[in-house]
Order: structure tokens, then sequence, then C-alpha cells
């Protein structure tokens, strides 16, 4: 063998070792023109493609037009109007796509756009959930935690580690899917959909997406979730022989496509408002290049009408809202920094100005797998932010259609100063939210309403001091303010309303939860507030 055949041998085997089997196939596919002429790429999978019949189309006429190029189906999408087909070998989606358009009885025809998670290298800046106290979290936890009313975020991702012990809790009982992407199925044989299995990760990114939604809270284990109460169902779209454990490899083997997305939106809709599953709010941190179209737009459409709200992250690379983000139907959102600020990375445009909302996405604390805990950066970490919060508004209004919840989270939002094209509504504020799904109005401050405490939380190496808003209802004499620990012990009593963070004994108190109770003539309320040194 000669030196070039020896060096052509070793390529051919880093190949097919960087390359599963049964990795999902992609190829480049022209999709628009800029202004100046230049093409715009999109990643689509190979060897197949989706076709749209008219409506007298029958299954016999549908197989003999597809054999005129070789072409055959395979899956039906029945209710959203669209089929799978196989397209032959060698057959490139582009000529592909021009044959399918020319068959009779087609009305259009789409390629399978392929969708990888949406993520930015890590950057920790600091080493606590920030992400609370920047949208008003605890302000929001007073009037819902998550648990009036069942909900639960399907995470359409990686797959969720079932066995993390701080997500395990969440997850039980619910019949988590494997929505196999790529032509070729490899799970128990199934050639169609969705199969049950086990919640386990094919990289890391589905289990930190969980954690920012709804990690168990308020049990002394790790991290808080957005949503103390909803329930955690994993939708897993991606294969683990494709991914590293950081959802990358250098073969891009790592990717999911149209048909695993659409199946897995179909199975939201079979479980929405059942037992144990109650509410749904889909979450999808992955995406490609837009424009929306075909089978997923009328999968969203479809999860939509059946009263499921659908958020997805805009996507990390600064340009327009990437696709499933730019769908009609769903919210996108983008990410702030610690700062307070747009990240650079947070994709942008018109569908974040009509449809979207920023929130959190550098350096949130979240779950891990191997159960454990890191620091997780991009839009697709704002976009659990976003689901956990809508799972609070249908928490606390169950009948709420997804327009409102959309409605009451952009009307909630914060403007930071940025064109509505960057930010969207604002940032997203948990607590106006909540005040607008429970009151129905932002008017007035809730100090008016009951005891609050600012700052909330109280960070101890920020401000000197932390006051109390008394609501005119209790304004009068024999003012008393005690504070106690969660498990109700004793801690100060103040005449005034405002503390210093110390107990009876003039000794720091230590971080956690704390219970405050005001009692005047007229009555006495109590509120909670968080502690942080």
């Amino acid at each position: 063998m000669t030196r070039c055949e020896k060096a052509a041998a070793l390529l051919l085997l880093v190949v097919s070792t960087a390359v599963p089997a049964h990795a999902l196939k992609t190829e480049r596919l022209a999709t628009a023109r800029t202004a100046s002429g230049a093409a715009v790429e999109a990643e689509v999978v190979s060897g197949r493609a989706f076709v749209r019949f008219t409506a007298d189309a029958t299954a016999d006429a549908r197989s003999a037009a597809l054999a005129g190029i070789g072409a055959s189906i395979n899956q039906e999408f029945p209710k959203l109007g669209w089929t799978s087909v196989r397209l032959p070998a060698g057959l490139n989606v582009a000529t592909a796509l021009t044959q399918l358009r020319g068959l009779p009885k087609v009305l259009d025809a789409q390629a399978d756009f392929a969708h990888r998670v949406s993520r930015a290298p890590n950057d920790p800046l600091v080493n606590s959930q920030y992400q609370f106290s920047q949208v008003d979290a605890f302000g929001a936890w007073e009037y819902e935690i998550g648990d009036s009313s069942r909900v639960t975020i399907a995470v359409i991702d990686a797959g969720i580690e079932g066995t993390h012990p701080d997500l395990s809790a969440k997850m039980s009982g619910l019949a988590h899917q494997f929505c196999d992407p790529g032509p070729d199925k490899v799970v128990n044989g199934d050639d169609l959909a969705c199969v049950t299995a086990a919640a386990t990760a094919a990289c890391d990114h589905a289990t930190r997406v969980a954690g920012v939604a709804a990690a168990s809270s308020d049990n002394g284990v790790q991290v808080a979730g957005m949503s103390w109460g909803a329930r955690l169902l994993s939708l897993k779209v991606f294969r683990d022989p494709d991914c590293t454990t950081d959802c990358s490899d250098a073969a891009g083997a790592c990717a999911t496509d149209d048909q695993a997305i659409a199946n897995a939106l179909n199975f939201t809709i079979s479980k929405q408002n059942t037992e144990p599953y109650g509410r749904i709010v889909v979450n999808m941190s992955l995406g490609g290049p837009p424009p929306c179209g075909g089978v997923v737009q009328a999968a969203v459409t479809d999860a939509n009408n059946a009263g499921i709200v659908v958020i997805a992250a805009a996507g990390n690379d600064g340009s327009d809202v990437n696709s499933p983000g730019d769908c009609a139907g769903v919210i996108p959102m983008g990410a702030t920094d610690v700062n307070n600020d747009v990240a650079g990375f947070s994709s942008r445009g018109p569908r974040l100005a009509s449809n979207g909302l920023v929130a959190p996405g550098v350096s949130l604390v979240t779950t891990d797998v191997g159960g454990k805990t890191a620091n997780a950066t991009g839009t697709s970490f704002s976009s659990p932010m976003g689901a956990g919060l809508a799972a609070l508004v249908l928490s606390a209004r169950p009948s709420a259609t997804p327009a409102q919840v959309q409605t009451w989270m952009r009307a909630g939002a914060q403007d930071i100063g940025r064109p509505s094209s960057v930010q969207g509504a604002g940032r997203m504020n948990a607590y106006r939210t909540m005040r607008l799904a429970v009151k129905g109005t932002l008017a007035g401050f809730d100090g008016e309403q009951k005891v609050i405490s600012f700052p909330n939380p109280f960070r101890l190496d920020r401000s000197p001091m932390v006051s109390f808003a008394i609501p005119p209802s209790l304004a009068g004499s024999g003012f008393a303010l005690k504070i106690y620990t969660l498990d109700g012990g004793f801690v100060r009593e103040l005449k005034d309303p405002a503390w210093d963070g110390k107990n009876a004994d003039g000794t720091t108190v230590a971080s956690g939860t704390y219970v405050f109770v005001v009692k005047t003539d007229k009555g006495s309320a109590r509120g909670r507030m968080t502690v942080i040194r």
C-alpha cells in the first residue's frame, strides 16, 4: 500500500469512527438570496423531503406519483396535511424539490430542515441564580409557585437525565418519549413516530434546560427552577451515539430534524389536559435557519389550537430569530446578561419584536448530567425561563389560551432601553406578568394590596437594609414586624419597616428564606423574602 493509499485509508477510518452509523446525514440547500445576490443556505436532511398533496390524492395516487422519480412515502401526517418522503439514493434535495413540485397531485414540496441545540460557550460570571432577582421571580412566587393546578413542561431536546436528584421527582410517572430523527429508525423497529423510553440524556443540554425551567424547588437540594410545581416531560429528539457530552462534535452528527420535532409536538397534543399532565407548555431550545414552514409550522399550529403554549430559543447567531422560534404561534426568547443588557450573541429581528421577549441567558446555574450542577449560557436557557413563567401563569389561570399567556408575558416585560428588534417586548418580568394574569392590571404598586420587601432577594453584600412596603389598609397604630425562619423560628421583632439582616442578638443571619409578619390595630399580613450573604 502506498503512502497516499495509507493516508486515504486512515482518513476513511477517522470519518467512519466520528460519524455513527445512524447519524443524521445533512447537506446544504440554498433557500434565499441576499440583496447582493449571495445565496443564503440552510442545513437540510439528506435523502428526505416533505410533500403536500391535493385533497383528492388517494394513497395509491400518492405512491404512484412518487414512484415516478424513485421516491416513496416515509410517514404520513394526515392532520397536518404533509407527507414525509424518502428520496432515491444519490438524489440531492435541491433537485428532488424541483422534481417533486412537478409531479401530479403535488401542491408543494419542502426540505426537512436540520436543527441543533442552541448554545453559546459557557463563561461563568456569578456563582448564584441571579436570574430570579433580575426577573422579579420572588414577587411572582408570592402570587404562584406552580402548584395551584397541574402544568407540565415538555422539553423537546436531547433528553433529560431522569435520575438527576433535583429533577427525578418532577418526572415520575410520565410517558417520556424518544422521537427518532433521520430516515433509518433504530429504536424498537419503530418507523413512524415516537416510542416510550426511559428518560436519558444524549448530552447535557436538556438536563440544563429542565433545571432552569422547573428544578425541584424549596427542597434544600441544589438549585431552584422558575416554576416550583411544574412537572417535566422528556421528549428526546437526538440520538445518543450522535452526540458528545456537550452536545457537539467535529463531524456535526449531533442534530435532529423537522420530522422528529413534529412527532414530539404531536405527542404533547395527546397528553394535553389529561392526568397526570394537565396543561402543557412546550420548550424547544433548539434551532436551525429561518424561515419556519411546512410540517413544523403545521405542528405548532395544531399544538396552539389544542391550547399548548410553545416557547423556543431565539438563537445564538445574532441574526434573525432561528426556526422554530420564528414559527407563528411560538414565543421566541432572546438572552440578557448579568448586566441586564441583551447578550451580543442573542438572535433578534422582526419576529422577536412582534412575538417575543428576552430573559437571563448568560451563566445560569442549573442542573447538569451526572447529578451535578453547571453554569449554562445561550438563548437555550432564556427559553426555559419563559417556559417556567408560562407554567406559573397556567397554574394560576388554567383556562388561559396560548395567546393570552403570550400577551401577559409581553405586556409584563420591562423596557431595558434597546430597540424592539433586539429586546422584543422587553426583559421578562415574572412579577408584573403574574400580576396581569391574576389581577388583570399593572395599575398601582403592589404594596397597596399586601406587604412586600425590597430588594428581594436581600443581598447583604449589596444593600445595607431591606425595606417593607405596608398597604394602606394596615396603616394604623401598634405597628410591629416580626421575622421568622421558614420553619417558624423567631429571628427578630422590628418597630420600623426596615431590617439590617441581623437577629435579636445582633448576629447576621444565614442565607435562606424568611417569613415576615406585620401587625397593626387594623389587622395583619405576611410575606416571604430571601436573604443571601
